[in-house]
């Protein structure tokens, strides 16, 4: 009897430890989320602005830059739907996720601030 009830309260303190597991990434998520929402919308912004800019350009300024616009504009678009997609498949492919989505978000955001500095 002893046995069934130090089990069960392995099995309570474990089930527990899930509940604050979870929550804890269920923070961390939506934090991770809405930070990465952040740099998206700002991508968007910023590449609506060089699209404005290159409206008024030049035809030669225009064909030089408006590719890579696109290009750019399409990694935004990708990463909006990766955020958006995301399933939680455990702490590892979590952590992978992370580094994964935070990489590439910022080489689009590089891109996006030295596109006009580009050397042809």
């Amino acid at each position: 009897e002893n046995k069934v009830e130090e089990a069960k309260e392995n099995v309570k303190k474990a089930d527990q430890e899930l509940k604050d597991a979870q929550a804890q990434y269920e923070k961390e998520w939506q934090q991770f989320k809405s930070e990465a929402e952040l740099k998206i919308n700002a991508n968007e912004k910023r590449i609506d602005e060089i699209k404005a800019e290159i409206k008024t350009a030049g035809a030669k300024f225009k064909a030089k830059y408006e590719k890579d616009v696109v290009a750019l504009e399409q990694k935004n678009i990708e990463l909006k739907k990766k955020i958006s997609e995301y399933k939680y498949e455990g702490k590892d492919k979590w952590e992978e996720f992370k580094q994964e989505f935070n990489k590439d978000i910022d080489i689009v955001g590089k891109a996006i601030k030295d596109i006009f500095t580009k050397k042809d």
